[in-house]
Formats: C-alpha cells, sequence, structure tokens
C-alpha cells in the first residue's frame, strides 16, 4: 500500500507561472518540469516529479525506513503549490496515519541529517516562493516618498512582479504579501484490498467504483482501484484548490476589515479634536479613493475566480455517489455566500469609512466659503478706497501725503495676501508634524503587537525548532522594518 500526504500552500496574490519556471529549473534541478493542467480543469499546473531525496526514518514516534519520493505542483490561482509526498505504508499506518502522527510526531533523514518532518515546509514548500527575497524589496528605501512619508506600492508592486511572477492583493492601501502552508489531505492506494472497509469509512463512488472517505476525517481517501487513480488525483487537486482558495479569500477579507478598522480610531480623535488638521482630512480623502479602487480589484478577480472553483470537479471515469456529490455542492454554496457576505461587509465599511471625510468636506466648502466672503469684502473696501485715489491726485495734497495715501492704500491688498499664505504655510506644517506623530504612535502600537505574536511562537512547544525559527525570523524582519520606519519619524513623536 501507498500513501499520499499533501501539503499545501498559497500566496495573497496569483502566480505567473512562466515567470516562476526559470527559478523552480535552478531549485529542482534533478526534476523534469512539465506545465499542464491536471484532468478536465483549464488551470495549468507548473508539474515535477521526484524533486528532493528523504526518507521517512520513524512515524508517530516509532521507528521505520521508509523512501520517500515528493512531487511538486503549482498553479496561478493565489501560487497554489502541492507536495504529494509519497511512501509505502502498512495496514496499521494505514488506519493510524493523520495530520498531527505524521506532522508532529516523526522524523525524516534529509540533506543527511535526521530532523522534524514538519521541515519539509521551510526547507521545500516555501523556498519556491522566494519570500525572502521579496521581503527585500519590501523594505527598500527606494520606494519611500520622503517628503510624503508614504510608500511607492505601485512601483513595487511591478518590480515584485517582474522579478518573481507574483502579483500580490493590496489591502487597502498597503501591499502586506505573505503565504499560509498546511495540511491538504491523504490518499491511500489499496489496490489488494488488505483494510476492511468497516463504518470508519464511507463509499462516495458509485457500487462498481471503490473509493471511500474517512466517517471523521474528511480529508482522508482510500482508493481501491487502480484505473481510477489518475481522476482521483484530479478530484482531490481541484478539491484542495477550492478549499485553499476560499480559505484564502475570507482570510483576506478579514484582513481588510481589521486594516479599515484600524483608521477609524485615528479618525474619530481627528473629529473630536478641536485643532483641524487639513491635510490629515486631504490625505484621508486620497487614500479611500486608493482603497475603493484596490478592492473594486480584489472583487473582480474574486468573481472571476470563483467561476473557476465554485463547481463540483469533473472526472473521466471516476463515478461519485449522488448523496456525496449533492454534500460537496451544498457545501460549496455555503462557502461561496459566506464569501460574498464578507465582500459585503468589506463594501459596507469602506462606504462608512468615507463618510467622515464626505462630512468634513461640507465643512471645508462652508470655510472657503466664508474666505471667499472675507475677499469679497476686501475688494468692497478697494472700491470703496476709489474716491480716495481722486483725492491723491489733487493738487492742494503735498507730495508727501500723496505718497503715504497710496503706500497704505497698494500695500493693503499685498499685506493680506501674504499673511494668508504664511498662515497656509504655518498650518499645512503644523498639520504634517500631527499627522507624522499620529503615524508614529500607530507604527508603535502595531510594533508592540508583532513582538508579541513574536513570543507566542516562541511559546509553541508543538512546533518543531527549526519551524519555529524561521517563524520568528519572519517577524523579525517585520520587527527591524518597524523600527527603521519609526526611526525616520522620532523626531516628531
Amino acid at each position: 500500500m501507498k500513501c499520499h500526504f499533501f501539503m499545501e500552500c498559497s500566496i495573497t496574490g496569483n502566480m505567473d507561472l512562466d515567470k516562476k519556471i526559470p527559478f523552480l529549473k535552478t531549485f529542482f534541478p534533478n526534476s523534469k518540469l512539465e506545465k499542464k493542467s491536471i484532468g478536465f480543469n483549464d488551470e495549468a499546473y507548473i508539474i515535477m516529479k521526484d524533486v528532493i531525496d528523504l526518507k521517512l526514518i520513524s512515524f508517530d514516534e516509532a521507528p521505520c525506513d521508509r523512501k520517500i519520493q515528493v512531487d511538486y505542483y503549482m498553479t496561478e490561482l493565489l501560487g497554489y503549490s502541492i507536495l504529494d509526498i509519497q511512501f509505502d505504508v502498512t495496514e496499521e499506518m494505514a488506519i493510524n496515519i493523520n495530520f498531527p502522527k505524521l506532522f508532529f510526531k516523526s522524523q525524516i533523514m534529509f540533506e543527511n541529517k535526521e530532523q522534524p518532518f514538519a521541515n519539509i515546509i521551510q526547507k521545500v514548500l516555501w523556498p519556491p516562493y522566494q519570500n525572502d527575497e521579496i521581503g527585500k524589496i519590501q523594505v527598500d528605501d527606494k520606494y519611500i516618498n520622503e517628503d510624503l512619508n508614504k510608500m511607492d506600492y505601485e512601483s513595487m508592486r511591478e518590480d515584485i512582479f517582474e522579478k518573481f511572477g507574483v502579483k500580490y492583493y493590496y489591502r487597502c492601501d498597503d501591499l502586506p504579501g505573505g503565504m499560509s502552508a498546511g495540511p491538504g489531505g491523504l490518499l491511500i492506494e489499496d489496490y489488494e484490498n488488505k483494510l476492511t472497509m468497516d463504518d470508519k469509512w464511507r463509499k462516495i463512488s458509485i457500487d462498481n467504483q471503490g473509493l471511500y472517505q474517512e466517517e471523521v476525517n474528511h480529508h482522508k481517501f482510500l482508493l481501491k482501484e487502480e484505473v481510477l487513480f489518475k481522476d482521483t488525483i484530479s478530484f482531490m487537486s481541484e478539491y484542495m484548490l477550492s478549499h485553499r482558495a476560499f480559505l484564502g479569500f475570507q482570510s483576506m477579507c478579514r484582513g481588510w476589515l481589521a486594516s479599515i478598522g484600524k483608521r477609524v480610531d485615528p479618525i474619530r480623535k481627528s473629529i473630536n479634536s478641536k485643532e483641524v488638521n487639513k491635510y490629515y482630512w486631504q490625505e484621508l480623502k486620497r487614500e479611500i479613493e486608493v482603497i475603493d479602487l484596490n478592492f473594486l480589484e480584489f472583487h473582480t478577480n474574486v468573481c472571476t475566480d470563483l467561476m473557476e472553483i465554485s463547481d463540483f470537479p469533473q472526472t473521466l471515469h471516476l463515478t461519485f455517489n449522488r448523496k456525496f456529490i449533492e454534500e460537496k455542492r451544498e457545501i460549496l454554496r455555503n462557502k461561496k455566500q459566506s464569501l460574498f457576505e464578507y465582500l459585503n461587509e468589506v463594501k459596507y465599511a469602506i462606504r462608512n469609512l468615507s463618510t467622515p471625510g464626505h462630512t468634513h468636506d461640507e465643512h471645508l466648502l462652508q470655510e472657503e466659503t466664508e474666505i471667499t466672503n472675507e475677499r469679497i469684502l476686501l475688494l468692497s473696501f478697494l472700491a470703496m478706497s476709489i474716491p480716495m485715489l481722486g483725492a491723491i491726485f489733487s493738487p492742494d495734497i503735498t507730495i508727501n501725503t500723496k505718497i503715504i495715501s497710496a503706500g497704505i492704500l497698494f500695500s493693503l491688498p499685498i499685506i493680506y495676501l501674504i499673511f494668508m499664505k504664511i498662515q497656509k504655510k504655518f498650518a499645512l506644517k503644523n498639520n504634517i508634524r500631527m499627522e507624522r506623530k499620529r503615524q508614529y504612535h500607530a507604527m508603535s502600537a502595531s510594533l508592540i503587537k508583532e513582538k508579541q505574536y513574536k513570543e507566542q511562537i516562541k511559546a509553541q512547544d508543538l512546533l518543531p525548532v527549526d519551524l519555529r525559527d524561521h517563524l520568528i525570523t519572519y517577524h523579525d524582519k517585520s520587527i527591524e522594518n518597524l523600527n527603521k520606519k519609526m526611526k525616520k519619524l522620532e523626531k516628531y513623536k
């Protein structure tokens, strides 16, 4: 019997497969690369067989000796990738195998040393995304606009796409990047009928075909007929992609809501503040316009991608029973409905976020109207001063008086304009200083959270040391990036 343990990974964006191929050829140099679809789905995959040399030396803390074959798959949607980890199993292993036992309680021989099974994640599954190299671009000073203290995310996004083939989705007006990984599913090949199908299993194919699903763990399948293997792999790849895509899009929606929520407190403080920061409101209006466009792009892409993943997978020879199909279609409908509810909540939040800006625009319009009225009064004063001009040209007035009167008359509008210009300049500087101070304290709060996440990961004793250290390094880079940004704003704190 053979076991297929699938590990999967996705990013917060889509992958250009043609741009990724050159790197994959160098990262897995001993494996032949193909680009083709799996099954009936038009979704193209990069497929590389037997990419690394591995051996399973213990399972569930019990010694064993199993050669492992690892096949690699990657597709465009969310840069979704699969590791198909294959090895022979005994009847007892096939019955008891699950994700925790394999991931946390098993050891492999890799790179000539014994290490936890979980190390496959950071040493095989993550590196093809080149996240460390992308991270260097995300903290590059050349994308910082010093005058506005803003990141040029559009140029950054284009450069990341050109160099790595990754087109990240925006989150509000930010480009967070990132990826997630986890178990995808299990498939047991039992063509010799060594396992008895008791009440722990349920048949999901039609009567004359042999595909079963475990009752407790719905991600574990067992196949009795080799002729159905290709169809089963096709079904599982589409099934796992659909599951990961829905989770990924929902997670991104939660990220949008969290990011919008962080903007509420500064807006409330600005509304309640006695000092009106025109610069803040001007920037807020611009940011919300950008957020609207970014969400439009995200929403459009999600709706387009849902057309490919929201139906039950098609197969050539494998036929599923009606009950299983109806159950999965109902699950897909619920996931789709839930995702659209998330999207609607984000739209509602953005609309509410823009409301204070519209109200403030009305106040600004009223202030501008008052300024216009003041200028009209100045013009009225100048108009009333016309008789004074006649007096200036009168021969009865001395030349000194004429010069003084003309100087006063013509200097009044000039003094007024200079005063208004200086007032605006100082007001703008003060507003910018207040905004930089707000940004500094917001970053300070984010820094505290990053440090808390880091400490939480340190306390995760279940995670293998290498994986835990890798995650800690990721948060260290985030902390370093925040410290770097805060250093530039220290004078405003």
